[in-house]
């Protein structure tokens, strides 16, 4: 059974022969240590490891054109820049630290229009140009295909043009804007998507939003159902419609009011499940039988060796592979502070928790 037919049997709630195993991403701080302690220079950890990764069709969703990125103001240890997004923020010199957003390009009905032109589905150059090659190597990949990312949302993709007390603001002052401005996001992705769709089966559609903190959602459900759902529910049909079978979405931090909004409107699964913020992916199955969830390993647990891995993963696994619908992964990328003989040996032992599940011990 391969990595890809595991994660459908998983998604569907059945037990495979394989325990389908990916992660979402590793800081390059990490992959740089793991480098210096054997991971091959252009090897990538999830073929050295014999998991999967997710990757997605060449399609440029952003904006184009892009802006100039340029470097506004510099310091010794920070820069001031102007991104391609039309972003004005202070990166850090000193490693892969989130940047000080400044200034956003849109605040006003004036700015969403100028910018409009840069999001058209049809303008030249959103397909790359070998597609059909790789439609024609799709259906062979050995690895998961997910459709969209940080362009697929109707929170996360507002708050990367508006900032997010811009986003915030508009929801109360500007109420028309932010339902003009989902609008034009869904024929926007329609138009996009529909073509890949209609050419390419995908394992899962991605829905980027990273809208919770630690104590909760950054919007209240009453402005979740007023805001977001419409267009999640056009969404949904649309991909539902040409064919998708699971459709995920990502968020940071305490989820747990926002899970079942996102159920009401047909999204399968949800990720990262943050344990700093909360989240117990045991109590989430209880909650939620049919929820299927991705991630819940606390990465703090990694930092701390075998012993820690082990208690962390004895308190999840058993219960969530006995459940099912359950995919083992970081609750984000994985740090630096984690080894690779311990990312290694926590990989091993959700495998062995799984087999143990399997044979019934």
């Amino acid at each position: 059974m391969t990595q890809r037919e595991a994660f459908h049997a998983l998604m569907n709630i059945e037990r495979p022969d394989t325990l389908c195993q990916f992660e979402w991403g590793y800081w390059p701080e990490t992959l740089q240590r793991w480098r210096q302690e054997g991971l091959a220079e252009g090897v990538e950890p999830w073929d050295d490891c014999g998991i999967t990764h997710y990757f997605r069709p060449p399609i440029d969703h952003g904006l184009l054109p892009r802006f100039e990125r340029k470097v506004l103001t510099e310091d010794e240890t920070s820069r001031t820049v102007q991104t391609e997004d039309g972003i004005v923020c202070r990166e850090s010199k000193l490693g892969s630290r989130l940047p000080m957003f400044l200034q956003h390009p849109v605040a006003t009905r004036d700015d969403f229009e100028a910018i409009k032109e840069r999001w058209e589905a049809t303008t030249p150059g959103r397909y790359a140009d070998n597609w059909d090659q790789w439609v024609a190597e799709a259906k062979d990949f050995p690895h998961i295909l997910c459709l969209g990312g940080r362009e697929n949302g109707f929170f996360g993709w507002l708050r990367e043009l508006m900032g997010l007390e811009g986003l915030l603001t508009a929801y109360l002052e500007q109420p028309d804007l932010i339902h003009d401005m989902c609008r034009w996001h869904v024929r926007y992705l329609q138009e996009l998507y529909e073509r890949a769709l209609r050419e390419v089966e995908y394992d899962f559609v991605f829905f980027w939003e990273d809208m919770s903190y630690k104590t909760g959602p950054l919007i209240s459900p009453a402005f979740v159902r007023e805001f977001m759902l419409p267009y999640y529910r056009e969404m949904v049909g649309f991909y539902r419609d040409l064919g998708t079978r699971w459709i995920t979405v990502d968020s940071d931090g305490d989820v747990s009011q926002l899970i079942p909004l996102f159920m009401e409107v047909g999204i399968d699964g949800i990720l990262p499940f943050e344990v700093a913020a909360g989240m117990d992916v045991v109590r989430i199955r209880q909650e939620f039988p049919t929820l299927r969830i991705f991630g819940g390993v606390d990465k703090r647990a990694l930092m701390k060796g075998p012993d820690a891995i082990d208690r962390e993963l004895e308190a999840k696994l058993p219960f969530m592979f006995e459940q099912g619908g359950y995919l083992p992964s970081v609750d984000h990328h994985v740090p630096p502070e984690v080894s690779y003989d311990d990312f290694r040996y926590y990989l091993r032992r959700c495998r062995k928790i799984y087999e143990a599940v399997a044979r019934g011990q």
